[in-house]
């Protein structure tokens, strides 16, 4: 059984040429066992074609999905979230997932292609910025990585955002300028790195680093 949602009734057209393969894969902007991600042409018009490999084959990710859909639909409905709260990012197309016994077996989404650059350290300011706004509206990025952020014409776009209500207050706030942070690869000085908000983050910064070490390792002993 599929399930699919469009934007509107052009979106109708580029479901068809994707399903027949008329396309053009213009570059590949990702391709590892975790995701396949595509900036196709389709009638002369640039879109990303995103495949979430790894959550689409996953046992666990699968039996989720019959709770809280596909990594394909939250992701779609996440980018209408980004507009409807009035951030900007790449414009939602359709996704399509392919469900058995209630649960997403396989699923792709598609956006509008955005042509910006990555963020920098020369744009930490609007990024962080635009980050402090987020949370003023009682949101997080969910994933608020450096290159998550696409500067066009000097404004932030939102990227992989996962954009959810801020159920962690404070803390949840800094933990995100803390991910930040790592993902600049440098030292940044522009939250409070004091309180008991920090000292919450850092923790939990610090156990999830833990926890993702000793996968890796037990991974490394089992192969």
């Amino acid at each position: 059984m599929k399930k699919i949602q469009f934007i509107d009734r052009e979106a109708e057209k580029i479901y068809e040429k994707i399903k027949n393969k008329d396309y053009k894969i213009k570059k590949v902007l990702k391709k590892d066992q975790r995701s396949e991600v595509y900036l196709i042409d389709i009638l002369g018009k640039e879109y990303v074609y995103k495949v979430p490999l790894e959550k689409n084959r996953r046992k666990w990710q699968r039996f989720l999905s019959i709770f809280r859909g596909g990594e394909s639909e939250r992701e779609y409905k996440s980018y209408l979230k980004v507009l409807e709260n009035g951030f900007k990012g790449p414009r939602p197309v359709m996704y399509c997932e392919e469900k058995k016994y209630l649960m997403t077996v396989d699923s792709f989404f598609i956006s509008e292609y955005l042509e910006g650059k990555e963020g920098t350290l020369n744009e930490l300011g609007i990024v962080s910025k635009e980050l402090e706004k987020i949370h003023k509206k009682g949101y997080l990025h969910g994933d608020s990585q450096l290159s998550n952020f696409i500067i066009k014409d000097d404004e932030v776009y939102l990227i992989d955002t996962k954009l959810k209500k801020n159920i962690y207050f404070k803390p949840g706030e800094v933990y995100e300028f803390i991910y930040l942070e790592e993902s600049c690869h440098k030292e940044i000085d522009v939250y409070k790195k004091k309180g008991i908000s920090y000292f919450l983050a850092k923790t939990l910064n610090r156990y999830l680093h833990f926890i993702g070490d000793l996968k890796n390792r037990l991974k490394g002993i089992r192969k």
